[in-house]
């Protein structure tokens, strides 16, 4: 296994660096748009060498970056806030709160509130996976960010844009024995994919592994209805 940057949509990267410790691929995403870049994530601190390598080689340079938006706070996700100036990093507020003092004064922005606008793209606030976690919508290539609410860790990814027909069935399976063991949780995911049926998403860039394509609105009812199925 090893790290990969693909292009995933107009103008849309996606960054993918392997943990070998949990057999598993971190995301990140970079987004050209209105002369500047969007990036979402950031990776594990040790994973900075390639982080900023991918970064340069899809010339993404300091003084062109408008904003560092954050899915949840989990290590994986913020590890190299710190490479960027506290006024572009973003993060939701409940998250925030989670921070440690230090970690804290990396962000200069945060957001609050179930869903609205953010210069440049959407969200809707999903807190199942962290207090905090959002999803990002770009209206614009109709790709959206989900973070952890939905991923493939420490599963393989063929091909970084896929339709995933095994990765989906993998979920719905999951589900399943989740809706058995642990209910509520299964709830709790069922809820916030409800919220992302708003969005007319063709593209769902997860925060680990395949970004899926293709019939998304339909895939995310079906986990919805396993989830609530008596």
């Amino acid at each position: 296994m090893t790290n990969v940057t693909a292009l995933i949509a107009e103008s849309t990267w996606a960054i993918l660096t392997y943990e070998e410790a949990w057999k598993s691929y971190i995301n990140s995403y970079v987004i050209a748009k209105n002369d500047a870049f969007v990036l979402i994530d950031s990776h594990l601190r040790k994973h900075r060498p390639y982080f900023q390598q991918a970064l340069a080689e899809i010339g993404v340079k300091p003084e062109r970056i408008g904003y560092v938006y954050f899915t949840h706070r989990h290590a994986d996700h913020i590890g190299n806030a710190d490479l960027f100036p506290s006024r572009h990093n973003w993060i939701h507020l409940d998250d925030y709160y989670e921070l440690d003092d230090f970690s804290q004064t990396l962000f200069g922005h945060t957001f609050t509130g179930s869903g609205g606008d953010l210069p440049l793209l959407q969200f809707r606030h999903l807190p199942f996976h962290t207090e905090g976690s959002v999803a990002f919508f770009d209206p614009d290539t109709k790709v959206c960010f989900v973070g952890d609410h939905l991923s493939f860790f420490a599963r393989p990814a063929e091909r970084v844009v896929d339709y995933g027909a095994e990765l989906r069935e993998s979920w719905r399976q999951f589900l399943l024995r989740w809706k058995e063991q642990e209910p509520e949780k299964a709830a709790g995911m069922a809820e916030g994919l409800e919220m992302l049926l708003g969005w007319p998403i063709e593209r769902l860039a997860t925060g680990h592994g395949t970004v899926l394509a293709g019939d998304i609105a339909p895939f995310l009812q079906e986990l919805i209805a396993l989830a609530r199925q008596p």
